[in-house]
């Protein structure tokens, strides 16, 4: 086994998983040093089948672990101004959503978190998640559907006095 190249061959990969769920450079480097670790130390004691499957599985788990360890508020010297052709207005909706759905995603369960960022944020099919996952394609369905209909209600939750006619 040549760890280089395995760090070499899937970093680009397990950057870009950590990336598209915590969107801080600081948290996505410390994610993929963690998952690059972790992974280390779990092929010492068995022999690894399938690395791509592994780093893609540790990268989904460890930065929804960051996400659901984030402080709920952010000191304003920490905000990132970058310059975009979109409105200020746009942009700040869009950085509230998209924190409101990374925190959405922290509050499901395991299994249903990871299915749903291997569908969502690296567009795999649910046999490429159910190989990865090592589950049935009719679970991950499953676990899919779930998982959409809870972040519906998290993100998405009827006004008072409507009824939930979806």
């Amino acid at each position: 086994m040549d760890w280089n190249a395995i760090v070499r061959d899937h970093g680009p990969t397990v950057f870009g998983i950590a990336w598209r769920i915590l969107g801080h450079t600081a948290d996505v480097q410390d994610v993929t040093q963690e998952v690059f670790m972790e992974a280390y130390r779990l092929q010492r004691r068995q022999p690894v089948r399938n690395w791509e499957a592994l780093l893609r599985r540790l990268a989904v788990c460890r930065a929804l672990d960051r996400v659901r360890r984030r402080r709920p508020t952010v000191s304003i010297n920490d905000l990132s101004l970058r310059a975009s052709r979109a409105s200020p207005e746009s942009d700040a909706m869009s950085a509230e959503l998209a924190e409101r759905l990374s925190e959405a995603i922290s509050g499901l369960p395991e299994r249903e978190g990871e299915v749903f960022c291997l569908r969502y944020f690296e567009d795999l099919s649910n046999q490429q998640i159910a190989d990865a996952l090592d589950m049935h394609p009719g679970a991950v369905a499953a676990a899919l559907h779930k998982a959409r209909a809870k972040l519906e209600a998290l993100l998405y939750p009827p006004l008072i006095g409507e009824k939930n006619e979806r």
